[in-house]
């Protein structure tokens, strides 16, 4: 795959205006993409890790599970 190809991939379609970048600008776009959403999701377990470090220690586990199942963060 290519910068386009990814970022295209990234944006979940392709759009017109990805044509008016050039090689080096989608380049950049792409991996500031990622770094943002990189970003979102270290925060939203850090969020997460507070709300329910907040908790009581016995209901921690329960409150985990209810909330995201088996899923880890």
């Amino acid at each position: 795959m290519n910068v386009r190809t990814d970022l295209e991939y990234e944006l979940r379609g392709p759009l017109a205006t990805l044509d008016l970048l050039t090689d080096q600008e989608a380049a950049d776009l792409l991996m500031l993409l990622r770094a943002a959403r990189q970003h979102e999701a270290d925060a939203l377990s850090e969020s997460i890790d507070k709300v329910v470090g907040s908790l009581p220690r016995p209901l921690r586990g329960p409150a985990r599970r209810i909330m995201f199942g088996d899923r880890r963060h």
